[in-house]
């Protein structure tokens, strides 16, 4: 078809590219439009990349594409002459304003239940949008153009789809009143942002409905332009949820949303192209920029408020934590001196004790052996219980001295095996020593305190071993110069959450009280320190619960 053949709407001569007249358009079209678009498509990208692309900012992206789209057909609606354009134009709008109500159902139920929605809602949205879809085309939908005032004459799917908007309505708002319920009843802070995005969502619908109702009915179409209203009513409780809430798990700073909000307020004004309307607009935009930047004062008040607390809590809490070092050498100084008291005390008794056991004051009578045998044993663990304090003391103010010797680790291992083996052979355990070397398993230690440890987990490991193998394997890595000490046992194991624990003072196995009621839950972490400060580490390992563990010491090797 020619240019001579194509129809025109008879209100208006094109004097752009022969197909559009901007003259024709209210005079607000294009302020209330186009700032709209361009605030919803940044908006909506910003989150979508700050969200990492997730399903609730896709479902917003589908809201602003399908809103852009809807305002682009509405401007098209009222600035395009041929009539097969217009025509076009006014059949599509009935798909777009649904396609508006689904992404907004879509996105709300996305953003408070934060689950996909359930099938069945799928298929009956599916079903009740059916009857637009396949009747979109037809004079259900437009049932005549009138080319004279150039406007389609709305069909019964309008009324359908206006019965549809105002079901939708009455379930958000419903939605939002159980909300309500619910934070009066919980008090719940996370609830407050689902009541703003379920209230700004039914807002939006409110507005975007009623315009183009009370536009229709009344003939007067420049009403529409108060249909992105709604919109920007949406996309301000969105901002302060996510300013607020942090919604989307997006920190924005409300200064920025702010300065943003300034900027797009003072560029809409380059859409006003009615000279006679400027006074209207910039008073409008003039309030506006005056809500926008005391809004803007008071946020800059609230983040210096915020950071002098902040400021303030650091210096107490920097006071409070030198208080707390001080309080705790104390600490190490009282359990060192109380700890050196005991020990002679206890030094003393089980001495004493060992004298009478040999016969050194006489024969002992029948009666008084066991007695005596349990004296010596109760004092010779009480001592060891000390030295275990003393040392997590010297440990923890850096007094822990060490004689660091050249030795042979692999003797070491053994004779403390060989020590052990009897007590493991007594609990009916058998306790395996294993080498895997390719060097002489020279290392570079304090070899009393190397031993200490090593004896504390094959100790550990008899305790907390009921029945079955207890095994010590010394292999090395020459390569890496490394040489480990790995205690492997079938005893009580420990759950993940145990594992990352065991090492701390005073923790133990939650199952440990079970088999031995009589740890500290220092053994560990004293073993961990002495050979952290020879340049090793040791590591926890098991399966569960009941499938044995593995603690693995490593140190450096140098030959």
């Amino acid at each position: 078809m020619t240019h001579t053949d194509t129809i025109f709407c008879s209100d208006a001569t094109p004097t752009i590219m022969g197909v559009f007249d901007l003259g024709i358009a209210p005079a607000l079209l294009f302020y209330s439009y186009i700032p709209i678009i361009l605030i919803g498509i940044v908006l909506s990208f910003f989150i979508l990349i700050k969200s990492d692309f997730s399903e609730t900012s896709k479902a917003l992206l589908l809201i602003i594409v399908s809103f852009s789209l809807f305002l682009i057909n509405e401007i098209i609606l009222w600035i395009a002459l041929p009539v097969g354009i217009v025509a076009f134009s006014w059949t599509l709008a009935l798909l777009l304003r649904l396609c508006i109500l689904l992404s907004v159902l879509y996105f709300t139920y996305l953003f408070v239940k934060k689950n996909d929605v359930p099938f069945f809602y799928k298929v009956l949205s599916f079903l009740l949008s059916l009857p637009i879809l396949l009747l979109l085309p037809t004079s259900l939908n437009i049932t005549g153009f009138d080319p004279n005032w150039c406007g389609g004459i709305n069909g019964p799917l309008w009324s359908y789809l206006y019965g549809l908007e105002v079901f939708s309505i009455v379930i958000l708002l419903f939605w939002f009143i159980l909300k309500i319920k619910e934070y009066f009843v919980s008090r719940d802070a996370r609830l407050l942002s689902y009541i703003y995005i379920i209230c700004s969502s039914a807002l939006f619908l409110i507005v975007f409905v009623s315009s183009q109702i009370f536009g229709e009915y009344f003939g007067l179409y420049e009403i529409n332009l108060l249909g992105p209203v709604g919109m920007l009513i949406f996309m301000i409780a969105l901002t302060f949820t996510i300013v607020k809430y942090h919604a989307f798990n997006i920190k924005l700073a409300a200064p920025i949303s702010l300065v943003f909000a300034m900027w797009m307020l003072v560029f809409s004004l380059l859409f006003v192209h009615d000279i006679n309307h400027v006074t209207v607009i910039v008073g409008m935009t003039l309030i506006l920029l005056t809500l926008v930047g005391f809004a803007l004062i008071e946020s800059v008040r609230n983040d210096i408020r915020s950071r002098e607390q902040i400021e303030k809590l650091v210096n107490d809490l920097a006071k409070a934590n030198t208080r707390l070092k001080e309080l705790d050498k104390q600490k190490s100084e009282f359990v060192s001196i109380a700890s050196h008291q005991l020990r002679s005390s206890l030094t003393a008794i089980s001495g004493y004790a060992s004298l009478l056991q040999e016969g050194s004051y006489g024969k002992l009578p029948a009666k008084a052996i066991e007695p005596i045998e349990r004296i010596y044993t109760s004092a010779r663990a009480m001592t060891q219980l000390v030295e275990e304090y003393l040392n997590v003391s010297r440990i923890e103010s850096g007094n822990m001295k060490y004689n660091l010797t050249d030795f042979n680790l692999h003797t070491e291992v053994e004779h403390v095996c060989d020590d052990l083996r009897p007590i493991a052979l007594k609990k009916g355990l058998l306790l395996f020593f294993r080498t895997d070397l390719t060097s002489r398993s020279t290392v570079n230690a304090d070899k009393g305190k190397i031993v200490q440890a090593v004896h504390n987990l094959i100790n550990n490991a008899i305790k907390y071993t009921e029945k079955g193998t207890i095994t010590v394997l010394l292999h090395d890595d020459v390569n890496r110069k490394k040489i480990f000490v790995e205690v492997i046992d079938s005893g009580i194991g420990m759950s993940d959450e145990t594992l990352s624990i065991i090492f701390n003072k005073f923790k133990r196995a939650e199952n440990a009280h079970r088999v031995n009621i009589q740890g500290t839950g220092l053994g560990l972490y004293m073993a961990l320190k002495i050979v952290e400060a020879m340049g090793g580490t040791i590591s926890a390992h098991s399966e569960g619960e009941g499938k044995g563990s593995k603690f693995v010491i490593e140190l450096p090797l140098i030959g």
